[in-house]
């Protein structure tokens, strides 16, 4: 049994034992069942969230309103809730009212999917109210109770089912799916930061493709910051997403596969960070490159320019590794990485020209830089200063 479960049993054994119940419920349970990694432990109990800070000694009241409270134990954070049962959800995300209930099967039935309204017991049985266990096994999301309703509580389930197909390799179920198409719309209630966060986390799955081709057949893409049109049908689904390590190229390739003219509007429209807007455009910048020089490797870096091949070979892996090898090569016969290492500078150039500063020196200086990098000029002080003294501006 999972490591995390028996250090987080410690957690169940002591809200047990002061007279109340308590479950592992969610994503951990999921991943449980479908062998995967587990991240965290969520807890749901029928005790209070007074309560439980009574039982612990180091508690954390974080959504003490909705019934939550961080457990630490052994410096982990343990996320416990009280049973609930919600209103209805008036903003798009969060119910007006909560009810605290002391029912299991009352609190798993105000959850999204099948496959995160089950729980465990510290005994490891599994409680399974709505059948996620045999939704799991035939691979598909399924909503908890009526899929529309679901689906207007939060839409940003609408996000998070497509993301599931991505990372699971699941497929949605009829009646879900029907529900997927009728709500698409109510993407646009959402904030931009939480489908920026969703899409971030169905990039980074093994099955983006599929999932991105759903987002397509069902509409949900016209919703999206920025809609996102395919160049060419299906390339969306074809693209070989396995092939990228980063989130970067993952975006970059959004780019590439759609019809997309202004890279940097379509980055803004998603409320990117600027240090991941910058790299995404200089990716594609880099991208731009047929035919790699040793100026190419030296202006983007070894890094940026193996990021853009990968992206550019993502359809051709054969090809790759020949291609990056002969971007290596061309790194390592590059004299320098940047300005700061060539041995005369700016006011050293003034000296020996004894001319007043002006635009030419910047020439003077881009055309020296391309000389070393290429080759052209040793990296000695003294053929350096013998160059710029036979420098003209043409």
């Amino acid at each position: 049994m999972n490591e995390l479960f028996k250090e987080a049993s410690y957690v169940l054994n002591r809200i047990e034992e002061n007279g109340y119940r308590a479950y592992f419920v969610g994503g951990c349970v999921r991943d449980h069942w479908m062998d995967k990694p587990i991240k965290d432990i969520d807890i749901a109990s029928s005790a209070k969230p007074e309560e439980i800070q009574r039982i612990f000694p180091k508690t954390i009241p974080v959504g003490i309103e909705h019934g939550t409270v961080i457990v630490r134990h052994n410096h982990v954070s343990y996320e416990v809730t009280t049973f609930r049962k919600e209103g209805k959800y008036e903003d798009f995300r969060r119910p007006s009212k909560v009810w605290f209930v002391t029912d299991l099967e009352e609190d798993l039935s105000r959850r999204d999917f099948t496959f995160n309204a089950m729980a465990m017991d510290k005994s490891y049985k599994l409680y399974d109210p709505f059948n996620g266990r045999e939704d799991l096994a035939k691979k598909q999301i399924r909503t908890v109770g009526q899929p529309d309703e679901r689906f207007c509580e939060d839409p940003l389930r609408l996000m998070r089912a497509c993301r599931f197909i991505s990372t699971y390799h699941l497929t949605i179920e009829e009646k879900t799916k029907k529900a997927i198409e009728n709500n698409a719309s109510l993407i646009k209630r959402i904030s931009v930061e939480r489908i920026t966060d969703e899409f971030r986390k169905l990039l980074e799955g093994e099955w983006a493709g599929p999932a991105l081709n759903f987002m397509k057949t069902a509409g949900i893409v016209k919703y999206l910051p920025y809609p996102i049109e395919e160049k060419r049908e299906g390339n969306l689904l074809a693209f070989n997403w396995n092939f990228l390590q980063t989130a970067e190229q993952k975006w970059s390739a959004i780019l590439i596969l759609s019809k997309v003219k202004d890279y940097r509007e379509f980055l803004k429209k998603w409320k990117l960070p600027n240090a991941v807007m910058n790299q995404i455009l200089k990716i594609m910048d880099a991208y731009q490159i047929k035919h790699w020089t040793k100026m190419d490797v030296y202006r983007f870096g070894l890094d940026t320019a193996t990021l853009a091949m990968e992206l550019k070979y993502a359809d051709q892996c054969d090809s790759f590794e020949q291609s990056v090898q002969r971007l290596k090569e061309l790194a390592l016969d590059i004299p320098i990485t940047s300005r700061n290492e060539i041995p005369i500078d700016g006011e050293d150039i003034l000296r020996i020209k004894k001319e007043k500063p002006g635009v030419w020196i910047g020439l003077l200086y881009d055309e020296m830089e391309k000389e070393i990098v290429e080759g052209k000029l040793p990296l000695s002080q003294g053929e350096l200063v013998d160059w710029v003294r036979r420098w003209e501006q043409k």
